[in-house]
């Protein structure tokens, strides 16, 4: 223990942006919905937003509407609603557009109740005519529209540049009052969005301790900068000393994949969720943050079976982002910007714009808006009773910059603590550096000292990932085939049995004779 009270000592603290405050935030609720008023109401409270900043909207609960509902029934009350209270000021721009200059209100978070996106209208072709790109493309979230509704006359057709976009400075000092960032707490039950909201709550006090998971899925060709979002991630993961279980096979993860200790998930590709979460018993960490990038993963949010947001909610995630409509990968977000802007401490909403490059588009944000997972990722902290392995890893880490020494002395501490997550942190750390002789080492070490079977089953499943990546098929068979016997009994072991049929099909059924 005197080891991570010195690791705690000497960790530096540093400095965290400046937050958007719950004075910011305006509450959207619909009228129409008891539900939709009562989460509102509880969602101040917790962030303690002023009451007169929670308004209802006269709107259907219909999750698609279309363009002249939205006009009527979301984005004229609102705008009736900011002259009232005196909550902007409208100027004109230089080209004699009205725009919000100043905006006492810099997020809106819309409540479980609220419409989800709006449907395709014909575009006119005098709008067409401005339109370089997606002309068609009327549709749109209700969000990401919403982040331009006090500006008058801007083009619905295609996409509009998000200035906010790489940023890398709190929103409230970035003289962006033209927009606004808004973001929503929905899913498939009401209890999920109270539950997101008081994660957030406690995690932000606590950190966000776990480790990493992510669905590499190699894509390559046309879809090779989904492939860099993730391995910036990794590599910023590397950085920060967040254990990361990579997998870079085009499949993604194996059904019932053993999944523990999750915190952070970023995944893609298919339409609806697999693999891991299938498992019932899969669930997050306190606080996760899980993304699974496809063209319609937010499609729906009140369904866990089909297609992503509503899954990775239903199985724990705090937050998540998301696509109403296809967004194309070049409008989607950029996951390594994201992940970046949370671990610099940047809340959930002012991340996710950041990662965005357009709006008046298709994307979601659904969780708490001032959400800070990784508030307290370089502060000072002494009591390794919780989350102990990977509060150690992180303050190593931050400890020291040689990673000679650095290894060494968690070396010494997972000896001491007899811990499989920091042997199986250095196994990844080896995979990804190609050290294989290295990785098959603390995997297997790593597998000795968890106590629990599915993190045992992981370590093999870790091997049959090194010798893929090989082209060692049949070493992996070996693993895999031993594995299905030892841990027969877990659900997990699906896992093995998926990875059995890619790496070894089965013959097909002979031909019928006519």
């Amino acid at each position: 223990m005197r080891l991570f009270l010195f690791l705690a000592l000497f960790a530096p603290v540093l400095a965290t942006p400046a937050p958007l405050q719950p004075g910011h935030i305006l509450v959207v609720y619909n009228s129409n919905s008891e539900d939709s008023k009562e989460l509102a109401e509880f969602y101040s409270l917790m962030r303690k937003i002023p009451t007169t900043q929670i308004v209802g909207v006269s709107t259907t609960e219909k999750a698609t509407i279309d363009r002249a509902t939205y006009n009527k029934t979301i984005r004229d009350p609102l705008r009736q609603k900011f002259t009232e209270s005196k909550w902007w000021t409208l100027s004109k721009d230089v080209s004699g557009t009205t725009i919000p200059s100043q905006s006492h209100i810099r997020s809106i978070v819309l409540m479980r109740g609220m419409p989800l996106r709006i449907s395709r209208s014909e575009a006119s072709a005098e709008e067409l005519a401005k339109v370089k790109q997606f002309g068609k493309n009327t549709e749109a979230s209700i969000d990401s529209e919403l982040a331009l509704f006090g500006v008058d006359s801007y083009p619905i057709a295609g996409l509009i540049p998000n200035p906010f976009f790489k940023k890398d400075l709190p929103f409230i000092q970035s003289n962006l009052d033209l927009i606004y960032l808004v973001g929503r707490l929905d899913g498939p039950t009401q209890d999920h969005c109270k539950r997101m909201v008081l994660d957030s709550l406690e995690i932000e006090e606590k950190g966000l301790w776990g480790r990493a998971y992510i669905d590499h899925a190699l894509k390559g060709g046309g879809f090779a900068i989904g492939d860099q979002w993730m391995s910036t991630i990794v590599t910023q993961n590397l950085d920060a000393g967040i254990p990361t279980v990579v997998d870079r096979q085009k499949n993604t993860f194996t059904s019932h994949y053993p999944m523990t200790d999750a915190a952070l998930y970023f995944g893609w590709y298919t339409y609806h969720r697999n693999g891991p979460f299938l498992n019932p018993r899969m669930k997050f960490k306190q606080g996760a943050i899980a993304v699974h990038l496809h063209s319609f993963s937010a499609e729906q949010l009140n369904n866990p079976a089909k297609n992503w947001s509503a899954a990775l909610i239903d199985r724990g995630a705090a937050a998540t982002l998301g696509n109403v409509w296809e967004p194309y990968l070049q409008a989607s977000h950029d996951f390594g910007i994201f992940h970046d802007r949370l671990l610099k401490g940047y809340s959930l909403i002012e991340s996710a714009y950041m990662a965005m490059n357009v709006i008046s588009w298709q994307s979601v944000v659904i969780g708490d808006p001032l959400y800070r997972p990784y508030k307290k990722l370089n502060e000072t902290l002494s009591d390794f009773k919780e989350d102990r392995d990977f509060k150690a890893i992180r303050l190593a880490q931050n400890r020291w910059a040689d990673a000679k020494e650095r290894q060494t002395n968690l070396t010494q501490a997972s000896k001491k603590l007899k811990s499989g997550i920091i042997q199986e942190h250095f196994g990844m750390q080896e995979l990804e550096e190609e050290n294989w002789e290295a990785a098959t080492e603390s995997f297997t070490k790593a597998r000795a000292l968890y106590q629990n079977p599915a993190d045992k089953l992981r370590q093999d499943l870790n091997l049959v990932e090194l010798n893929r990546r090989q082209e060692k098929h049949g070493e992996a068979l070996i693993i895999l085939k031993k594995a299905q016997d030892t841990y027969a009994y877990l659900p997990e072991v699906k896992s093995v049995d998926g990875l059995i049929t890619i790496l070894d099909p089965p013959a097909p059924p002979p031909a019928k004779k006519k």
